[in-house]
């Protein structure tokens, strides 16, 4: 099974930001200043001349007018977190690669179709951005390089752009797609400029311009030996990467508005598996009960050694946060995925987070026959709310004079006599 690896990237991320902001800044040329370099540029500033990477100078020399914003990295979190949100809806392995990108991977099932990007694109513009460019590859490095060659000649129109084709590329009405397939991602890596193998540190891509390797293809042409001499330990790392080759597994995203137990299980039977869902649903159930909520929606992922995900999803009309109701919940999810491969990793979510809602419980008892065994009562209610407070939130169990008198004792003048001394 071959892997696929999506790479999303947001256009006009720093700017629709700056709008948010700013919105008198809108409609003006528009540039986000990150180390003396341009970062972003507005649609009217991209027009006057400006354009990312240019220095500050050159740009205020480009486009005369042209309004400056400081990058303010604090100011995108909620941003990008909400970028890696639409991501998860497709994959749960996503990872926020910088501000405005995101890897999604997508191997073991099919290739999305546009509708289902179009939708991913939907949700991203124009809440986050004006357009997105998604770049589908076998690897994560391929990936960002098809967006950062189309990126060169859409954005970049004034510098140099290396002739290097993306294999497929489309447009459509809020993204822009492009495509390497796995029969031609060789020849597509044997032309890509070594500015482009963005793994690497800069010094490491200046000192491979500096030997004359200009393209991924004219490292493969040298002797590995005289990598080792020049590069040492990381030699074996340029030589995978000029051939197109990246086995970075991308982790396991935990949004913050779910619950999210991950473990890894090699070679885990169904018994095994089984254990494993009672640990999540432990570690689910007292994580929901500590932060006072309940789930209405379960979501499990494993993941198989040929690199397939089976992903199956519960949803539930009234929260949950017992251990026992998610364990049964969670173990029904794993009879009903398809497993006819080695598992390596298993994946439990809970989503759809909603406060819990407690009811109060008032004792009513003649007051008369209380008076020999009220103080036995007082103190086994007493030790009932200790347990109890351990087990939910604080501030949830409460007694006596902490707790409001019901709706029911005001119409029926009853009086809870624990309530009072």
């Amino acid at each position: 099974m071959m892997r696929l690896i999506a790479h999303v990237f947001v256009r006009n991320f720093f700017i629709t930001a700056a709008w948010t902001d700013h919105p008198d800044l809108v409609g003006i040329p528009l540039a986000v200043i990150r180390k003396n370099r341009v970062s972003d540029v507005s649609p009217e500033a991209a027009a006057g001349g400006a354009f990312p990477g240019m220095t500050k100078r050159h740009a205020l020399q480009a486009c005369p007018g042209l309004k400056l914003v400081d990058f303010m990295a604090h100011a995108y979190r909620s941003k990008t977190a909400a970028l890696a949100g639409h991501c998860y809806d497709l994959s749960p392995r996503v990872e926020a690669a910088a501000e405005n990108e995101a890897f999604i991977d997508l191997s073991g099932s099919k290739p999305p179709t546009v509708q289902i990007l179009r939708g991913l694109a939907g949700n991203i513009v124009p809440s986050l951005g004006s357009s997105t460019v998604i770049s589908l590859a076998p690897c994560r490095l391929l990936a960002k390089a098809a967006t950062c060659i189309w990126l060169s000649a859409a954005l970049c129109a004034h510098a140099p752009t290396p002739a290097v084709p993306v294999i497929i590329t489309k447009g459509y009405d809020n993204f822009h797609l492009c495509v390497v397939k796995n029969e031609t991602a060789g020849m597509f890596a044997s032309r890509l400029p070594v500015e482009v193998m963005w793994p690497l540190e800069g010094a490491v891509i200046k000192r491979l311009k500096a030997l004359g390797l200009k393209t991924f293809g004219d490292i493969t042409g040298i002797p590995p030996v005289m990598l080792r001499q020049q590069f040492g330990s990381q030699a074996p790392v340029i030589i995978g990467y000029s051939r197109g080759l990246d086995e970075t597994n991308i982790p396991v995203f935990r949004p913050p508005d779910k619950v999210i137990y991950h473990a890894c299980c090699e070679g885990a039977d169904r018994t095994q598996l089984a254990e494993l869902l009672k640990q999540a649903a432990v570690y689910t159930a007292k994580t929901l009960q500590a932060r006072g909520e309940s789930c209405r929606q379960l979501t499990l992922a494993v993941f198989l050694a040929d690199c397939r995900t089976e992903t199956k999803t519960s949803s539930f009309t009234r929260g949950k946060h017992e251990i026992r109701s998610i364990y049964y919940d969670s173990l029904n999810l794993l009879n009903r995925a398809r497993i006819d491969g080695e598992v390596t990793e298993i994946s439990l979510a809970a989503g759809e987070l909603v406060p819990n809602r407690h009811s109060q419980l008032a004792l009513f008892e003649d007051p008369g026959t209380l008076n020999s065994k009220a103080a036995d009562h007082r103190e086994k209610l007493a030790g009932l709310c200790r347990d109890l407070a351990v087990k939910y939130a604080p501030g949830v169990i409460a007694m006596g004079k902490a707790l409001p008198t019901s709706r029911r004792e005001q119409m029926l003048m009853f009086v809870d006599p624990f309530r009072y001394d």
